[in-house]
């Protein structure tokens, strides 16, 4: 007589049920979807590639870099790219140019093509980072973008036209810069008044809070730590959920016309 081994009938609820999603105009990847993986010459750090040109033709990089104690780059790197990278948690630095970054408590650097820049964390607890990267798209007549650092704490928040909802620009948006990071702030029950579609790809990452994102028609509930990534034309719209502040971290290309 066969006997059936002893397994269970149904896939466990960690790996039936799951909130990520990718479709052809959006994937949404919450941090139990997010994959490890390793860089060369990146060494003891985790990379979590979140967003890469490999799907939708973006033209940008995301990644969640996780540190060990003393881990970071054995050399400078990236100098082909443009580069922003923003502290999570623990100490992390950016060395570039001669000049140090310090990441703790959200610090962030923009650095420009042709800098290059070494990655560590000299401290004893371990400490992620977020990393975007893109090739710059010169425009004739502009210059080249200058390094801007800074901490989210520090930044200027600014009113927009909706009650409840507040905009810090974290890098310049004038001609040289072809993208913005910027944070939205969402006090429960502030909304924009439309859906959005526009040329513009974005990619996101919830730093507090949760909420209900529409994406391309379908309704997504976003938690703290969640990463989307929206493609040109993408319908979209945020309504937070909670009894606090949500906020986010968003990329966008600007300044250029598409080609």
């Amino acid at each position: 007589m066969t006997t059936t081994p002893d397994r269970p009938y149904a896939p466990p609820t960690t790996v039936s049920v799951s909130r990520g999603r990718r479709t052809d105009a959006y994937h949404l990847l919450t941090p139990a979807n997010q994959f490890p993986s390793r860089l060369p010459g990146f060494d003891g750090v985790i990379v979590k590639k979140l967003a890469t040109p490999r799907l939708h033709r973006a033209r940008f990089g995301w990644y969640l870099l996780e540190i060990e104690p003393g881990g970071g780059t054995s050399a400078v790197t990236g100098s082909e790219h443009e580069h922003f990278l923003l502290g999570l948690d623990g100490t992390p630095h950016v060395l570039a140019g001669g000049a140090k970054h310090d990441l703790a408590d959200q610090g962030f650097a923009f650095l420009p093509t042709g800098t290059g820049f070494q990655l560590r964390n000299d401290t004893a607890t371990p400490a992620r980072l977020l990393w975007i990267k893109q090739e710059h798209q010169p425009w004739p007549g502009v210059p080249a973008p200058q390094p801007v650092s800074g901490r989210i704490g520090d930044a200027e928040y600014r009113p927009g036209s909706v009650a409840g909802i507040s905009r810090a620009e974290l890098l310049p948006v004038d001609a040289p810069y072809d993208f913005s990071m910027s944070v939205l702030s969402f006090e429960p029950g502030a909304v924009f008044p439309k859906v959005e579609v526009h040329d513009e790809e974005h990619g996101l990452w919830m730093l507090k809070g949760s909420g209900l994102y529409h994406l391309d028609g379908d309704i997504m509930e976003v938690e703290t730590e969640d990463f989307i990534y929206m493609a040109p034309y993408c319908p979209q719209y945020f309504y937070p959920t909670g009894p606090g502040t949500a906020a986010y971290l968003l990329y966008k290309d600007i300044n250029r016309d598409g080609f």
